[in-house]
């Protein structure tokens, strides 16, 4: 009795002392999405955001932040106030790969924000145009080999996860390839449709048009496990090449400090929403799977994730100013 007695009196101090903290979220949330409208990114937040909403029973509306790789939402979300009313659908882009390649970034991916959870991720995919007579990885390496240089890849840009990806592969197969930037993967699909361009390494949501149409050819996944969406295409570890591995990956974080009580209620609601099977379902229309992780979990994987493109940008050289 004097334990419950204790508890429920604590309880009752922490609502009196913290009373805007107790009643989280008592007015509207803004979700800053570093894409805009329409991309893979801006439809995991729509999606994400209306649970959400649900969830805390109060509004949480999207607010896109696009350009320059996704630093620019990412630094407005790190100056804003703690108070869990400003949020970031925090990726691969915002906190895996921009921090470790732009030399004036503003933000530490790590210092400047309370991570709250991963939610969503798809894996990345090798494809060549069809006409060439590239039917695996194995293909493709030999190829490459006998023509070095020769062969261009594309990406969405410079110092984007897709080139860093493309740099991966040489680093692991030896092969040397050239690298053509665009403003976007949209172009560089249809470049690589039309054979401008000859492969690509880039979340299969973006290249799955082609796939289907036969004008492109997928080699392997890049992901741990084979992808449903491709369960016949290989991964890059079956192809011979375990230490290649990506994936496009989508997560929920806000500034630095962010009071403990309101991060524990994001990061539950975010477990909720994960497994709803209606949100689940929602990810697989744009090929991405529901992948939830805690709060600390994610935080590591950021600090891992940049470990690892850091080694890749420093061997290949890649800055951007």
């Amino acid at each position: 009795m004097r334990f419950w007695i204790s508890f429920v009196f604590g309880v009752w101090i922490a609502v009196f002392l913290n009373p805007a903290q107790a009643e989280y979220p008592e007015r509207l949330i803004t979700l800053i999405v570093a894409v805009p409208p329409g991309g893979a990114g801006d439809l995991v937040a729509r999606q994400f955001a209306k649970r959400l909403s649900e969830l805390l029973n109060q509004n949480v509306v999207i607010e896109n932040r696009g350009g320059a790789a996704g630093t620019i939402a990412a630094a407005v979300t790190a100056r804003a106030a703690a108070d869990g009313y400003t949020l970031l659908l925090s990726s691969s882009a915002t906190h895996g790969t921009a921090p470790v390649v732009y030399s004036n970034i503003t933000y530490d991916p790590s210092r400047d924000f309370s991570h709250i959870g991963l939610i969503a991720t798809a894996p990345a995919m090798l494809s060549v145009n069809s006409t060439l007579p590239i039917h695996s990885v194995a293909d493709l390496v030999t190829y490459a080999r006998s023509k070095p240089g020769e062969l261009n890849f594309g990406s969405s840009g410079n110092g984007s996860g897709p080139q860093l990806w493309g740099e991966m592969f040489m680093a692991a197969s030896g092969v040397k390839l050239t690298h053509v930037p665009y403003k976007g993967s949209g172009p560089a699909v249809v470049d690589l449709i039309a054979g401008r361009i000859q492969l690509m390494f880039d979340a299969a949501a973006a290249q799955i048009s082609g796939i289907q149409t036969g004008q492109l050819r997928p080699l392997a996944v890049m992901s741990a496990e084979r992808s449903i969406f491709f369960p016949e295409v290989p991964t890059m570890a079956e192809a011979g090449y375990p230490s290649i591995t990506a994936n496009l990956w989508y997560g929920l974080s806000g500034p630095a400090k962010l009071p403990l009580e309101i991060v524990v209620r994001l990061e539950n609601a975010l477990q909720e929403i994960a497994v709803m099977p209606d949100f689940q379902e929602a990810l697989k229309q744009i090929d991405m799977l529901s992948t939830p992780m805690s709060a600390q979990a994610y935080s590591r994987f950021i600090l891992d994730e940049n470990d690892k493109y850091r080694r890749i940008a420093r061997s290949a050289k890649i800055t951007i100013e």
